[in-house]
């Protein structure tokens, strides 16, 4: 009796070991990154075709995800732009670059289209190299239009460290409760 169970022990452990080796060859694992970032979970590819880990590629791709009723995702990634606009005593120029100490007073002109998903609300904030962020913008239930224009108040602000200040535009969907990160401006502060 001890000897069948050994035997049936053994067989099973080796069907198992088996289908294991096969189902590394079936299926392998590739590391994704979008625009020189790695994201954080593996890809699989498995028979030639590929799945990737949807909630992190569209967060990086600063795009909306939805999941539909019948077993459907929608990524859809609005085509927003933003400029930053200093104002000083000569008139007001296009920026990207500021002296590190320097106060400035500038706002943000921002011109979007291709928003195909409804949102509940909208918001900007500008991030210092610390990552403290400063509230530039929001608004609660905006017009909801396919394309749309819009400009910050001017705010007078110190860049007081060296590096990369970004500035972030987030918007809300009407069907959800979380922020997307739809576009993000860097300002160098050297």
């Amino acid at each position: 009796m001890r000897f069948k169970k050994v035997l049936i022990s053994a067989l099973l452990l080796s069907l198992w070991g088996g289908s294991m080796i096969f189902a590394d060859t079936v299926s392998q694992k590739i590391k994704v990154s979008v625009n020189g970032s790695a994201l954080s979970e593996s890809g699989i590819v498995v028979d030639g075709t590929t799945f990737l880990p949807i909630r992190q590629l569209a967060d990086s791709l600063n795009a909306f995800i939805s999941w539909g009723d019948n077993k459907q995702v929608n990524i859809n990634k609005p085509n927003i732009h933003m400029m930053t606009m200093s104002v000083n005593s000569n008139g007001v120029y296009p920026f990207q670059a500021v002296e590190k100490g320097s106060t400035v007073t500038f706002y943000v002109l921002v011109h979007g289209d291709s928003l195909s998903t409804p949102i509940s609300a909208a918001k900007m904030e500008i991030v210092d190299p610390g990552n403290t962020a400063k509230e530039l913008y929001y608004e609660s239930n905006p017009e909801n239009l396919n394309i749309f224009q819009l400009r910050t108040k001017e705010l007078k602000y110190k860049f007081a460290s060296e590096g990369e200040y970004k500035v972030r535009m987030y918007m809300m969907p009407a069907s959800g409760s979380e922020w997307t990160l739809v576009s993000e401006k860097l300002i160098f502060s050297k």
